[in-house]
């Protein structure tokens, strides 16, 4: 007589027992990455496209840190491994690696762990779903908040927009009205020209609003001067309302339209800062980052348009590029001149976004220079 029991059987019996004792350790492996106060790592990934990378996924920056590492493992090894230089692609993303774990500093325990490479493995790659799901939901609400801010912006402007501006849709934006397509219009064509903005608006090759023109929301009162071109750059108003609308509070932003040019005195008041959580002090940014300009600025953009849905391309401009060209102009500048040139700019954000007395977390005063730390070393 059978048992009952076919070696069938018991391979499937030895099968289920394998795949219970594996999801059991997956569940402790989960609640190990996740026993930390509830939603810490997606709270913590709301910074990744403020200051780290606009669309680049979290789990992309991991690998190109992962792929260095394992080079250098090889060249240790072996003395005649060949030494492959970085692609252009590859600097860019390590870059932004690093940008990462210094707002993410948790990303720094993942990639360096002292235990077991499997569970390090399991644990990098939950955290990297939880950085993401942070990541995409900031981008999403604020994407949402200055939709409806700039349409009240431009509402309380003088003369006012005819016709007005819908806080909710998005059909009348861009180059369908003339208030949002002369703040969109590249600063290389003449948007007071009736010919070229019907060109603009017409899709003529001659006239295409692509990431490689700057556009005028940009500049300071909307004034480019070809033969300085870097004059006023980066001073636009709305720019620096829609920083301040993200990372201080939407009625800061208003205080920008009301004050004009003139530097704020201190840092909000202790209310003030209450509104929105002052997202820059969640972040502990003491100091205007040039990631989060690039991030204010392809947000901006994006809410002057007509798209209705973020996208990385709309119609021939490419807001991916738009946000690495801006980064690029900041954290790679072509000569000494250059860079003088941006200490001032980042001074004036800096003044503008955290008030005169904060100065001092962007730009430290040379103690050592100074009669105290002489007179000690006379």
């Amino acid at each position: 007589m059978s048992s009952g029991h076919t070696p069938d059987t018991h391979a499937v019996a030895s099968l289920k027992r394998v795949i219970s004792l594996l999801e059991n350790e997956n569940a402790q492996l989960y609640h190990k990455i996740t026993k930390k106060p509830a939603q810490s790592l997606t709270r913590e990934g709301r910074a990744v496209r403020r200051v780290v990378t606009l669309v680049e996924p979290v789990a992309d920056l991991i690998a190109e840190y992962d792929r260095r590492e394992v080079q250098a493992t090889e060249q240790q090894v072996s003395s005649n491994s060949e030494v492959i230089p970085p692609t252009p692609e590859q600097q860019r993303t390590y870059r932004a690696y690093e940008k990462l774990i210094q707002w993410c500093p948790s990303v720094h325990k993942l990639v360096c762990p002292a235990g077991d490479a499997d569970t390090a493995g399991f644990e990098v790659a939950l955290a990297c779903k939880e950085l993401q799901k942070g990541a995409d939901g900031a981008r999403g609400d604020d994407g949402a908040t200055l939709k409806a801010a700039v349409a009240q912006w431009l509402n309380e402007s003088r003369p006012p927009p005819d016709p007005p501006f819908s806080s909710r849709e998005k059909h009348g934006r861009g180059f369908n009205h003339d208030i949002t397509g002369k703040l969109l219009c590249p600063v290389d064509y003449d948007w007071s020209n009736a010919d070229i903005h019907s060109a603009i608006r017409e899709f003529q090759p001659d006239f295409r609003v692509t990431a490689h023109s700057w556009p005028t929301f940009l500049y300071a009162d909307g004034d480019y001067d070809p033969t300085r071109p870097a004059k006023g750059l980066f001073k636009g108003k709305y720019l620096v309302m829609a920083f301040r609308c993200i990372f201080t509070s939407p009625s800061s932003a208003q205080n920008e339209l009301n004050s004009g040019n003139i530097p704020r005195a201190s840092q909000p008041t202790r209310t003030t800062r209450k509104t929105r959580c002052h997202v820059a002090r969640l972040l502990k940014m003491n100091s205007v980052q040039p990631r989060a300009i690039a991030y204010v600025a392809t947000q901006l953009r994006f809410a002057l348009s007509s798209c209705s849905s973020w996208v990385i391309v709309d119609e021939d401009f490419n807001h991916e590029e738009f946000y690495h060209n801006i980064v690029d102009y900041f954290e790679l500048p072509s000569s000494p001149r250059k860079v003088a040139e941006l200490d001032d700019l980042l001074m004036w954000w800096n003044q503008r976004i955290f008030g005169c007395q904060n100065t001092a977390h962007y730009r430290p005063q040379p103690v050592d220079s100074l009669s105290v730390s002489l007179s000690r070393r006379a």
